[in-house]
């Protein structure tokens, strides 16, 4: 969900054109994990002692933590209320890195079972498995619990799954594979995540808007036509 985002029309590639000579926009997430093991490395991915602190972290989590459980203990499922305390620590633990340091939380996509059913048959023809991994049900409860959390601990929040069912056939628009999203599904959460950093009263603000561009003070440098130094098109010979 995150490290795909910075392919062409993710959220993420978004983002970085949105804010480009404003501000750097790093990617810091990694398919496949829940929030069991970025709480393990969160320390590593953003330590205390850095010379400069983020701005803004997107923390996106739930679509892992939602699967099944499995008999043997391995897999990416996590329970629901060990997924809030994950998710809670997390936030709190980024806020701590400086004042200014803001976070959001954006919630489990939801889930087409049927298209992840048709995507497992695509991919393993005969040996793919007869049920889903996962349920849009369940889905909907880590989603909640994502927006339960973000109240506890003050931080700005996407409820994703909602939005993603807002849109006319999302099953088929919005997500590749019952689950991954679409470069349409990206830009539902583009926009549903400036509309909470834009509406959000943090001070500086964090809106693109607001800030002013790197090195766009006037200067020798800058383009000029030739047409306003010279009079004719010698220039075309030097």
């Amino acid at each position: 969900m995150t490290e795909y985002s910075f392919q062409v029309g993710g959220w993420g590639a978004s983002l970085t054109d949105l804010y480009a000579r404003k501000a750097d926009v790093l990617l810091r997430g990694y398919r496949g994990w829940n929030t069991r093991r970025a709480l393990a490395a969160l320390k590593d991915i953003f330590p205390k002692d850095a010379l400069s602190q983020p701005a803004l972290v997107v923390v996106f989590f739930g679509a892992n933590d939602a699967s099944f459980p499995m008999p043997s203990g391995k897999g990416q499922h996590v329970p629901v209320e060990e997924f809030k305390q994950n998710l809670r620590s997390i936030a709190l633990y980024l806020l701590s890195l400086s004042k200014t340091t803001r976070v959001i939380l954006v919630t489990a996509p939801p889930v087409h079972e049927e298209g992840r059913k048709e995507f497992a048959r695509g991919k393993h023809g005969e040996k793919a498995a007869r049920f889903t991994d996962r349920t849009n049900e369940r889905a909907k409860g880590y989603a909640q619990a994502c927006i339960e959390v973000s109240k506890e601990v003050n931080v700005g929040v996407v409820d994703l799954w909602s939005a993603i069912q807002r849109e006319k056939n999302w099953e088929m628009e919005c997500l590749s594979d019952g689950l991954h999203l679409t470069a349409e599904g990206d830009r539902v959460l583009f926009s549903e995540l400036i509309k909470v950093i834009e509406e959000a009263d943090w001070s500086p603000s964090l809106s693109s808007n607001s800030m002013v561009e790197d090195y766009n003070e006037p200067s020798v440098y800058d383009n000029v036509h030739p047409f306003f130094e010279y009079s004719d098109d010698s220039y075309l010979r030097l």
